[in-house]
């Protein structure tokens, strides 16, 4: 029964420790009054983004959603140093990696040093097209954070309750083969 739970805390803790991406909220304002806010979500080592979605409103943006990355296995940021990510969130539509039909997209760069707790960081400064936070280019961010912890994975939320199902079960059968 020893090893039961032993296995059973050492997968639920492998699936929590190495779940495959990391959701945060991200808010930020730009000097045209524009915002973003929405969620992305990164790679559990918080080198690139994997996923957005969120909104683009204020200045002439309207309201326009942000729902996919220009190419979410390219980090161009890393150019600064090992502790940047950088990728541009777009809106429109995406075709693969490097084409689309969009209009405005947000250049995000991100600073992991401390990961968990990441903060936006402008490593080419705030107008680079390869290591600044604004919008088009143009746009520079006034203001922003990345916030929230990471948000379990629906697997590993399954398989912890999966386990201690099973561990039920088995401590139910063990005790019912003893009381015969």
């Amino acid at each position: 029964m020893k090893k039961i739970i032993a296995a059973a805390v050492l997968s639920f803790v492998f699936a929590a420790c190495c779940a495959a991406d990391i959701t945060r909220t991200v808010s930020e304002t730009f000097a045209s009054g524009g915002a973003f806010n929405g969620t992305v979500t990164f790679l559990n080592d918080y080198s690139n983004v994997t996923a957005v979605d969120g909104l683009l409103t204020g200045s002439t943006y309207g309201s326009d959603p942000i729902t996919w990355i220009w190419n979410p296995t390219f980090n161009f940021a890393s150019s600064f140093g090992s502790q940047y990510g950088g990728n541009f969130l777009m809106d429109g539509t995406t075709c693969g990696n490097d084409c689309g039909s969009y209009t405005y997209w947000v250049t995000f760069t991100w600073d992991k040093t401390n990961a968990p707790n990441l903060v936006l960081a402008s490593p080419g400064g705030v107008l680079a097209e390869d290591g600044g936070n604004n919008i088009n280019y143009y746009d520079p961010l006034v203001s922003g954070t990345i916030s929230g912890g990471a948000v379990p994975e629906p697997s590993a939320v399954v398989l912890l309750a999966t386990l201690l199902v099973g561990l039920g079960f088995l401590y139910r059968r063990r005790r019912i083969s003893q009381e015969l």
